[in-house]
Order: structure tokens, then C-alpha cells, then sequence
């Protein structure tokens, strides 16, 4: 699944979205969809960088856990 190869392309650290297709050999276009779904649920975010913008696999902070079943 396309899906779950953009999330590993990015387990060993920070990509752009450029790298992230080079590295799968999917769409950059297609590539862009995934991550901003991913976003949406919290599992990556992306940030700028030297001019360029970066995506990684997010981090969960303690608080969220806390209040997750509030």
C-alpha cells in the first residue's frame, strides 16, 4: 500500500516531498495527498527548513495520552 510506504520513507527522519517519491517511486502529487491526510490525523507535520519544506513523523507529547478519554 502506497499509504504505509510514504510513512516508512520517512522513519529514518525528515524528507521533502521530492524525496519522499524518489525514495518510493510514487507521484509527488500523490505523495503530497498522503501527508497532508497524514497530517490531518496527526501522525506527521511538516516545517521549513533552509528554504524548503520538510515533513517528518510527529511526535507525541505526554499531555496527549492524558487526555485522550476525557
Amino acid at each position: 500500500m502506497k499509504n504505509v510506504k510514504v510513512l516508512e520513507a520517512l522513519e529514518d527522519g525528515e524528507k521533502t516531498i521530492e524525496e519522499i517519491a524518489e525514495k518510493t517511486g510514487i507521484n509527488p502529487m500523490e505523495v503530497r495527498r498522503y501527508l497532508l491526510r497524514f497530517a490531518e490525523q496527526g501522525k506527521v507535520e511538516s516545517f521549513e527548513k533552509e528554504g524548503k519544506i520538510y515533513w517528518r513523523i510527529r511526535e507525541k507529547k505526554p499531555e496527549e495520552d492524558e487526555f485522550k478519554y476525557v
